[in-house]
């Protein structure tokens, strides 16, 4: 069990900043600017997307890069598919979640597993803007002339343990979510980034079960 909650975790790790992020500055209006990416993300019913994740881990000299493909369907869809340099796959169907290694897959119950409850609630929350009114969270923003950044610090006392900080960068031009950077206590850090993005094409609620 502890295994595989590490290897979600490796979506959603967290470094402790006090200070404004570099090039950066605080928002004013806060309010303002979470009702503009609530709007954008109340119209996204389907979104799929490819994916580069860079994984920082101080003991190593280089970044570990993975690629592969992601797909989310409201209201609680989700599948993320590892492709380099394996392949790998997790898939939330409301309570169900499935992790897939290539040699056998794995079924857990959301509601039964507080942890992975609270990975489900994260993953979901991030990708339908409702984080941002989470009580699980506080919530910062800032913005340079490219990029809005929300900065959201953790309150559960089950996240902080893993979990120090989520930054998401989103487009100032349309909000849409550019990359998502994940800190952990220890200064390592998981940076996704998302790329050719495609929303509101069809997608059938099948692709979001592994037999």
């Amino acid at each position: 069990m502890k295994k595989y909650l590490v290897l979600l975790l490796v979506l959603y790790s967290f470094t402790i900043y006090s200070q404004i992020p570099s090039g950066f500055q605080k928002i004013t209006n806060p309010k303002e600017t979470a009702d503009k990416i609530k709007i954008v993300s109340d119209k996204i019913i389907t979104q799929e997307s490819d994916f580069r994740q860079l994984k920082h881990l101080s003991i190593l000299a280089n970044d570990i890069e993975s690629k592969g493909h992601f797909s989310f369907k409201k209201t609680n869809l989700l599948r993320w598919e590892y492709t380099v340099p394996y392949k790998y796959k997790i898939v939330m169907n409301g309570k169900n979640l499935w992790i897939d290694d290539g040699k056998k897959v794995q079924k857990f119950d959301t509601k039964s597993n507080k942890m992975f409850g609270e990975i489900n609630d994260l993953m979901l929350g991030l990708l339908q803007g409702n984080i941002l009114e989470s009580k699980n969270f506080t919530v910062q923003f800032y913005q340079n002339k490219q990029t809005t950044l929300a900065e959201l610090s953790p309150q559960s006392s089950s996240m902080k343990e893993f979990l120090s900080k989520i930054q998401i960068y989103f487009d100032s031009k349309d909000f849409s979510v550019s990359k998502v950077k994940m800190l952990e206590k220890s200064g390592d850090y998981t940076l996704i980034e998302f790329l050719n993005k495609k929303d509101n094409q069809p997608i059938a609620d099948s692709y979001f079960n592994i037999k």
